[in-house]
């Protein structure tokens, strides 16, 4: 039973223990029980603070952050739609996560990223929505560059993103889907963090019109260094931890735009503070 949960993410159930190693007699879950508390009293397990029926393998390994070598270490040079750079800076390992209500153009937003840098880094773009035709079709709106002179690599997928995560290339996931358990967001994100090496991640997710924050709130805040949201025409900074200017506090900026033939992007009001024009 502890070597079957290490193997394990998140919380797990009894019922699930149970299924695992065929356990159905009383006298087998007896026996569960005094090694499930075995493990408990050891503190390789713990259960969960609110459903007594849920327990978690505590996972006591680390990675080691050798400050003493990045001393030196620049911020990638990664270039981004609006000219983001200007304020953000990206290290190896950094989630950006890009909210955006449903036609806002978040893709547009991603495809246009991959533009600027698909000839500087890997790039592996994970679309949950686009098959082959419509990949092919938004591509083509492009100016200045042919379907066969993209240089990524395009994939369907639509969940469990960790487990695809190049660790030291630029990973896109267009976007990450959930109907319900919107705190879950948060989990799937740290998941993500912890597979990335020297590359990033940049994940989309979806929003509600008008809402400040993307499926998850607050819970999707926690790892991304960069978080984005988009209404119609409409981007703000909602946080932004690694400023190019320590004087310049890029938190709460906003930038009016618009999307002609649904890849180009035209500035209408360049960065600004919210309520000042």
């Amino acid at each position: 039973i502890e070597e079957w949960a290490k193997d394990t993410t998140g919380w797990f159930s009894y019922e699930e223990i149970d299924k695992e190693f065929g356990i159905r007699t009383e006298a087998e879950k007896t026996n569960r029980r005094q090694i499930v508390k075995r493990l408990k009293d050891t503190g390789i397990i713990e259960p969960h603070p609110k459903n007594n029926k849920l327990l978690r393998y505590v996972n006591v390994t680390v990675r080691l952050i050798d400050f003493k070598v990045a001393i030196k270490r620049s911020p990638i040079t990664i270039k981004y739609p609006f000219g983001i750079e200007r304020y953000f800076n990206t290290y190896p390992g950094n989630i950006i996560a890009l909210a955006g209500a449903a036609d806002a153009g978040k893709t547009a937003v991603l495809l246009n990223f991959i533009k600027l840098n698909q000839f500087d880094f890997s790039i592996f773009y994970q679309s949950s929505e686009m098959g082959k035709e419509e990949l092919a079709s938004r591509l083509e709106k492009f100016e200045g560059i042919s379907l066969d002179e993209w240089n990524f690599v395009a994939e369907e997928r639509s969940g469990d993103f960790a487990d695809v995560i190049r660790p030291d290339c630029i990973n896109i996931i267009d976007y990450m889907e959930l109907s319900t358990d919107f705190f879950m967001i948060a989990e799937n994100l740290r998941q993500i963090h912890d597979k990335l090496g020297s590359g990033i991640a940049i994940v989309a997710l979806q929003k509600k019109r008008g809402a400040e924050l993307g499926r998850g709130g607050d819970f999707g805040l926690e790892k991304p260094r960069l978080y984005l949201t988009m209404d119609s025409g409409k981007m703000t900074i909602q946080k932004a931890k690694n400023w190019v200017n320590p004087e310049v506090n890029p938190n709460g900026l906003v930038i009016t735009f618009k999307i002609v033939a649904g890849c180009k992007l035209l500035t209408v009001n360049d960065w600004h503070e919210k309520d000042v024009l």
